[in-house]
């Protein structure tokens, strides 16, 4: 009898430790799955409630070339409550991307999101005026055409302004000048535009500490500037890779409720100023620290943008997404249409004045066009910079002056700025399969040589 009750005390053990390691495993693939599933579900709810685009054709065409197991997680698209399920077999990685008014698309992670203020509206904004030189619109075309006639380039929509006048535009089949497409990365700049707003208000020093919320006073970190956050020279730690499921970018990205407290948690492992490193977290934790600066000070952080930049330069189609806790997810989610992304260009041209109104500090296009000291001259205030650097490392656009800098994302999103020419040039697409410097550089090079024949 007692070599049966140990025979069943085994077993049940055996037993135990089966069902501890079926859940192990089942938590690790649900926590994987649920990465690919938040950017389908996300990206799907985006491109569907916000852009306005065929729900077919962004299913079918919008997630090809990422991951062959993208194909396995399947969506579901719920009209009515306008939200997204993505999930994998079995329901592994559901996730879920309700979509609001004015606000885009939200990941639901860690219970029910955060509840936004109404949206204030914009009024219509006036059209952009058209340049005049027949000859230089027929140049810009024709290097369009050609761009557009290589189909795997991924070209969505192209801007191009001089002297502040619309010169051309084009947009690829299914797309047009109405709906907003994705910033990626190019948000950042967008974060840094609002920084500049509150620094014209005096609200933010840039070189005093940035109060992030989970540092205290004798933390370290705590003695981190707004200046080494927005040079990319903050010495935290941060992992910019996509490529790894678990990655800080990704668990910030698709699984995390309050992006910005990613990076807020992370060591310090330089001192800030010795080491540049690109990060998504820091602009997250940027973007989290100017809204407790605003709320602090009784103003509406969600109304800030749209008050203060996007309405004053009739840039009306910007929307800034935010994550679950209501802060903007200013690394990665703006969209807006390709002539507001050639209006927010130009304003850094203008030095920040838009018909006689100062909207950002005197300088503060230079600040951001100046190089990060351990960047080697290719990043400055969250813009990058067309700058050679000290080690062989050449500059990527040759073809164009050092005085150019530029916003930039993912899949080829290019807002560039030239001075020296009056030039905008806004390049929206995907990408996928090709570098895309080298589809956009060629063409970036001839529109910037034909504005210098004017």
């Amino acid at each position: 009898m007692a070599q049966f009750i140990n025979r069943r005390s085994l077993w049940a053990l055996l037993g135990a430790i089966a069902l501890i390691l079926l859940w192990f495993v089942w938590t690790r693939v649900d926590a994987v799955a649920r990465i690919g599933a938040g950017y389908k579900a996300k990206i799907a709810c985006s491109e569907i409630f916000l852009a306005g685009r065929d729900a077919d054709a962004v299913i079918e065409n919008e997630f090809t070339g990422i991951d062959p197991l993208m194909r396995y997680i399947d969506v579901h698209i719920d009209r009515d409550g306008e939200r997204i399920v993505a999930a994998a077999p079995l329901q592994i990685g559901r996730s879920v991307a309700v979509y609001r008014d004015g606000y885009g698309c939200t990941l639901v992670r860690g219970g029910k999101i955060a509840p936004l203020p109404a949206p204030k509206a914009i009024a219509e904004a006036a059209p952009l005026p058209i340049a005049s030189d027949e000859a230089f619109a027929a140049a810009i075309d024709e290097i369009l055409s050609d761009a557009f006639a290589d189909a795997d380039a991924g070209h969505r929509a192209i801007v191009v302004l001089h002297d502040g006048a619309l010169v051309a535009e084009r947009y690829a089949d299914g797309f047009d000048a109405r709906p907003p497409l994705l910033s990626w990365s190019m948000a950042k700049s967008i974060v840094a535009t609002l920084i500049g707003v509150a620094v014209n208000d005096g609200l933010i020093d840039i070189d005093a500490p940035a109060p992030v919320l989970e540092w205290s006073a004798d933390d370290p970190r705590a003695s981190t500037t707004w200046r080494d956050l927005l040079q990319m020279q903050s010495g935290l730690e941060f992992s910019e890779d996509y490529g790894a499921p678990r990655s800080d970018v990704n668990r910030m990205l698709w699984g995390s409720k309050d992006t910005g407290a990613v990076a807020a948690g992370k060591p310090r492992i330089h001192e800030p100023g010795d080491h540049w490193s690109y990060s998504s977290g820091t602009t997250n934790l940027l973007s989290r620290t100017l809204k407790s600066i605003l709320d602090n000070q009784g103003a509406d952080y969600h109304s800030f943008g749209r008050s203060r930049i996007f309405a004053p330069i009739g840039a009306t189609s910007v929307i800034m997404e935010p994550d679950a806790s209501g802060v903007f997810i200013g690394s990665s989610f703006i969209y807006a249409t390709a002539q507001d992304w050639a209006r927010l260009g130009q304003l850094y041209l203008q030095d920040g004045v838009w018909n006689d109104e100062r909207l950002l500090p005197a300088g503060w296009a230079a600040f951001v066009a100046r190089p990060a000291g351990a960047s080697d001259g290719q990043y400055g205030g969250h813009f990058w910079l067309n700058r050679d650097g000290d080690n062989g490392r050449k500059r990527i656009l040759p073809g164009l002056p050092e005085d150019a800098y530029y916003m930039s994302g993912h899949e080829g999103q290019f807002v560039l700025i030239v001075p020296s020419e009056d030039l905008i040039i806004v390049r929206l697409g995907q990408t996928r399969g090709r570098d895309p410097v080298s589809v956009v550089v060629p063409m970036i090079e001839r529109i910037y040589a034909a504005a210098g024949t004017q």
